[in-house]
């Protein structure tokens, strides 16, 4: 479906946005959790992102290889040293020399291998962050309106970004190197027992009072990263929220009042990452206290043994020392490594499970596996006692029946949450109904492949959506291959080729977010421009001509006729204009059609439609007439109720 603006209404059903979900952990009310930070170890998401290892397990093979090669060659040189010591007080040269040659090709293959990992795993981290990303962006793209109802842009964006970058982190260099760190800790205490057992297990001494020290540390520092978590989201979520309304915030002078509630959530995310850092900060020096220790005591102990031996004894006890004093730092490394490396870890678990959230949630509209492609459509339009609830209790439409022929223009009106946009969005398959049906030429929709029915149909609505990028590659947004000639044809059909010409580079004039460097009236423009381009068999008008002063609209008038002819056309307008000229006018209250024909037949009923006439319009014109208000201020005051009457309440749950 050609898309041509962006607004929605809709809520939950099931999991997250009507999507089906598996069983995850206790959740928020939109189904996700940012502030769970995750396991240090999760079977679960190991057991889902080992197959896309798969592809690469060669790769995966060579970079183990290379990390044992690398971890065991490294920690080798305390050995190699201590050995060189003892060749040095025992005189031996040929020993030391054959030793500082092993020595420099120990070094050797410790760079080479450790290059090779290296290289390896940012050749496969690349390209499972490639196809993680992608796979994300293709499922996301294919999850059904009522997800993106209620799911906020700023979360999706952080799991296709830092979630996928960090766990793409955990699948190379951050697992092979909590391998190594294993791999090293593992040489190091075979080393040190097969030297000397007394030594080795003074060094092992100071690890039992570590692990508690790191089992309390790590309860409490997962709480305070948890904190860190919770305050920082709630700070974005202040900054984006007033960001985004900074026109509400200073027509209603609320900028001191803000920024007082600001600095609050700034000093409460200030104290929490004050209060992670001095925890992260103090189990450093806690391991290298426990580090100096263990060297301490070997120390100690090789000095009382140093008293009682004799001469060849010493060098052999002294080589050994030196070897046992580098090896304690050795040993102390890899837990330093794994302490640092305990909270991404976590992350990454996660930042997966959040993935598989993601691709686990499975679109509420969904192809059947029979249904069949429209390959021409006429636009014959059937609904048939169609119902609809975004919540369950709270029924949006009831028993609508109509039936639409090729070519012609049906124009919804009624107040606020009378259904109108519902339904728009239940014909073009953006929500699927929950109770009657909805036909095409005679096909439901429920069973028609929905791509081949959105390829023929066409929205514009109230608020256009433009895209980074030129005006010419906005206009053929809807058809990539259009012609430069098509796209000049399609501008000049809606009077867009006029202003489009005077821009510093014409077509190629690159457009600022959402098109902010031209007038609403300007980017609507182009938003027809792009429909027409499109040429759909069924278009979709949801107040398209909101935003345009008269003179615009009377432009757009004369594109709109011949943009809608022979062609079956839904209209939401306020504007007389739009509606006049339609084929059948339906009114909608409370979810039900309560008056449908034409403009004349419908004011000869003096009913609910020659009502809203009477006390919309024509006020609109009076006041237009007398000078009080002008044509877009009248719509502007329209469109906040001052001119509009409340023909029924607004049903909880939403619903144009």
């Amino acid at each position: 479906m050609a898309m041509f603006g962006g607004s929605g209404a809709g809520g939950w059903s099931t999991g997250i946005g009507g999507q089906s979900m598996g069983a995850h952990r206790g959740r928020g009310s939109d189904g996700w959790d940012d502030e769970y930070l995750g396991k240090v170890y999760d079977a679960e998401v190991v057991k889902r992102i080992l197959p896309y290892l798969k592809p690469y397990k060669k790769q995966a093979a060579l970079a183990f290889a290379c990390m044992v090669i690398s971890a065991v060659s490294s920690f080798m040189q305390p050995l190699l040293i201590g050995l060189t010591v003892k060749a040095g007080v025992q005189g031996d040269t040929t020993r030391i020399w054959w030793l500082l040659g092993i020595m420099v090709g120990a070094a050797t293959i410790t760079w080479a291998s450790a290059y090779t990992q290296l290289l390896t795993t940012a050749w496969m981290g690349n390209r499972l962050l490639w196809q993680l990303r992608s796979e994300m962006y293709d499922h996301m793209q294919g999850l059904s309106l009522s997800f993106y109802d209620e799911m906020e842009v700023g979360r999706m964006i952080s799991r296709l970004t830092s979630d996928v970058t960090v766990m793409q982190e955990l699948l190379t260099s951050g697992s092979l190197t909590f391998l190594a760190d294993f791999v090293g800790l593992a040489v190091v205490v075979i080393v040190l027992l097969s030297f000397d057992t007394e030594l080795a297990l003074v060094t092992f001494a100071v690890v039992p009072p570590l692990i508690i020290i790191m089992i309390w540390w790590a309860n409490h520092a997962k709480k305070a990263f948890v904190n860190v978590r919770v305050k920082i989201s709630a700070l974005y979520g202040t900054l984006a929220e007033n960001v985004s309304g900074v026109r509400a915030v200073q027509s209603m002078s609320r900028e001191d009042e803000n920024a007082r509630r600001f600095d609050a959530l700034n000093q409460e995310n200030r104290r929490a990452n004050v209060w992670a850092g001095m925890l992260s900060a103090a189990i450093m020096p806690v391991i290298e206290l426990a580090g100096a220790s263990a060297t301490c005591a070997i120390l100690i102990v090789g000095g009382l043994r140093a008293l009682h031996a004799d001469t060849v004894d010493v060098a052999t006890l002294f080589a050994v020392l030196v070897s046992f004093t580098l090896y304690v730092g050795r040993f102390f490394d890899p837990i330093r490594d794994l302490v640092l490396q305990y909270t991404m870890v976590q992350r990454a678990m996660a930042g997966g499970e959040r993935i598989f959230e993601v691709l686990d949630t499975e679109p509420r509209i969904k192809d059947k596996p029979d249904a069949i492609e429209l390959d021409h459509v006429e636009g014959r339009v059937d609904l048939d006692d169609v119902e609809f609830h975004y919540v369950e209790t709270v029924p949006i439409l009831r028993g609508i029946t109509l039936h639409v022929q090729p070519g012609e223009t049906i124009a919804f009106v009624g107040p606020t949450g009378a259904g109108k946009t519902t339904i728009t969005s239940l014909i073009s398959r953006g929500y699927e109904v929950t109770g009657g049906a909805i036909k095409i030429d005679g096909h439901d929709i429920r069973d028609v492949k929905r791509r081949s029915l959105t390829r023929h149909m066409g929205v514009v609505l109230q608020n256009p959506y433009l895209f980074s990028g030129t005006v010419r590659e906005n206009i053929a947004y809807g058809r990539h291959d259009a012609t430069d000639e098509q796209v000049r044809a399609a501008a000049t059909a809606v009077g867009a080729d006029e202003f489009i010409s005077r821009l510093e580079n014409g077509y190629d004039t690159m457009l600022q977010q959402r098109g902010q460097n031209l007038s609403v009236g300007q980017r609507q423009l182009i938003s027809f421009a792009r429909a027409i381009l499109a040429q759909p068999r069924i278009l979709v008008l949801d107040e398209a001509t909101a935003y345009v002063d008269t003179q615009t609209e009377v432009i757009i008038q004369r594109a709109l006729r011949e943009l809608l002819k022979d062609r079956t056309s839904f209209v939401i307008a306020h504007r007389l204009s739009t509606i006049r000229e339609a084929s059948r006018i339906v009114v909608l209250d409370q979810g039900k059609i309560a008056e449908i024909g034409t403009h004349d037949e419908l004011l000869a009923k003096n009913g609910i439609y020659a009502n809203l006439y009477k006390m919309t319009y024509e006020q609109e014109q009076a006041q237009r007439d007398a000078g009080m208000v002008g044509e877009d201020e009248a719509f502007a005051a329209r469109r906040r109720g001052e001119l509009q009457p409340n023909l029924a309440a607004q049903p909880a749950g939403g619903g144009q």
